[in-house]
């Protein structure tokens, strides 16, 4: 696994080895970028509220008990979430063409 320098070798190290050190993290023009993490993925968001629009939708179908108690609140749950989960859906994946059709020209 390919780890940051800790600070004593950082300090050990001179200064043209620690700008080539770590290129990884680069963009296209050679500037240093923050770390990908996976809440940067357009998909993050519209698989969290489909799975939470799943879950009102469970409750709906197989007439749980919180469904009982709390009808208004898991249709109107499951109506949002799914609305805004089609929405985000749709961005991310318009997102990912344009991506992609940046990248092939």
């Amino acid at each position: 696994m390919d780890r940051a320098p800790t600070r004593a070798t950082l300090a050990a190290m001179s200064e043209d080895q620690r700008q080539n050190d770590n290129h990884q993290n680069d963009d296209e023009r050679g500037e240093d970028r923050p770390a990908s993490t996976p809440f940067d993925n357009p998909f993050f968001l519209p698989v969290l509220l489909w799975a939470f629009a799943a879950y009102f939708g469970y409750d709906i179908v197989t007439d749980a008990e919180a469904y009982q108690n709390y009808p208004l609140f898991n249709q109107g749950g499951f109506a949002l979430l799914s609305a805004l989960a089609i929405y985000f859906t749709w961005s991310a994946i318009k997102e990912k063409r344009a991506e992609r059709d940046k990248s092939s020209d």
